[in-house]
């Protein structure tokens, strides 16, 4: 099949290009959810998970990479301490939460699903926040970069 030259305007662009921003969003967000759901409702049986899983990571390190690479963080934030603090805590209690649920569903120990709730939520939260920390500097370094290129 030969590619052809675009035929949409910019406007009818732009609007493609929004189309195209909330599918992915949607489908990044819906991955999570069965991931979620479905390791919710299995009793330690995670082999089905494997593809979506894959999706997933995928789509995640294609987004990280593209928006590094090209100096973008998001929309209306700056990275800094105190937003990776918040997109930390964030992640940590939805995951210790879950995980507190699922071992209770599974075992009817409370004192340990606590157990467990507490040390998913503080190792996630840690993980959490040296990842971000990280992808932070690279992006501060790449963004850098990209002002002395443009200047």
């Amino acid at each position: 099949m030969k590619l052809t030259k675009t035929i949409l305007d910019e406007r009818q662009e732009l609007k493609l290009l929004n189309i195209e921003h909330y599918g992915c969003w949607i489908a990044y967000w819906g991955l999570v959810a069965v991931i979620f759901i479905q390791s919710a409702l299995d009793k330690g049986n995670l082999e089905h998970l494997f593809g979506e899983l894959i999706v997933l990571l995928c789509l995640s390190i294609y987004l990280l990479v593209s928006c590094i690479k090209n100096g973008i963080w998001d929309r209306k934030s700056k990275p800094s301490v105190k937003s990776n603090l918040l997109i930390s805590t964030i992640a940590a209690t939805v995951s210790g939460i879950f995980w507190f649920l699922k071992s209770y569903y599974n075992y009817h120990n409370f004192p340990g699903s606590i157990a467990t709730g507490i040390f998913i939520f503080l190792s996630t939260g840690f993980l959490c926040l040296v990842v971000l920390s990280f992808f932070s500097h690279i992006y501060k370094k790449r963004e850098e970069k990209l002002e002395k290129e443009d200047a």
